[in-house]
Formats: structure tokens, sequence, C-alpha cells
């Protein structure tokens, strides 16, 4: 029996942790789930990290994602910043955006 990573969407998606999101220009859009982080900044002591708006996904829910397609995320539109990049065996990308609106 294969190994079948969609076990731990189920587990992310039941305790909340990807929120619905819409891949714009496509007719429908495109409806996936997505794990979503927003910038911050932490401060430790002299050293400063700060994150950018990125995505995670299950890379066969929006294939079609690429750089500068458009996404809605809780009403708010973005633009893929950069060619989305797999992650591992590529059952999951990443994507950085900026917030458009």
């Amino acid at each position: 029996m294969e190994w079948d990573n969609s076990v731990f969407n189920e587990a992310f998606d039941s305790v909340g942790l990807r929120q619905p999101a819409l891949l714009l220009g496509t007719e429908p859009p495109i409806s996936f789930m997505v794990r979503f982080d927003r910038p911050q900044i932490i401060d430790e002591g002299e050293m400063v990290h700060s994150t950018d708006y990125e995505i995670e996904y299950t890379t066969a829910d929006a294939p079609s994602l690429d750089y500068h397609k458009e996404v809605d995320i809780g009403g708010v539109r973005y633009r893929v910043r950069q060619k989305p990049i797999a992650v591992g065996d590529g059952f999951w990308s990443r994507a950085l955006l900026e917030r458009l609106s």
C-alpha cells in the first residue's frame, strides 16, 4: 500500500490550519485550500526576521497557479511574486504573494 499525503490535508482542515482561496483569471475561479502566512517581524535582540505573504497548497488543487496569477483569500487580492516552489516530493507547493487590495 502506498502512502497518501492527503491524510495530512484532512487533519490540517479539521483543526483550521487551512482556509479557502480562489485562483482568479479562470472561468469559473478555481477554489482550493491554503495555509496562509501573513507578514510579521520577529525581533530577537540584534537579529530581526521578517516574513512575507506566503501560501502552501496541494499542488494538484491549483496546477495553473503561476507567476503573476492573482489569488483571493478572505476577500483580499494577492498576486504571485515568483514561480511557486515544490515542497519535498511535490505534493505541496509554496508561493510568495504581494497584497493588491
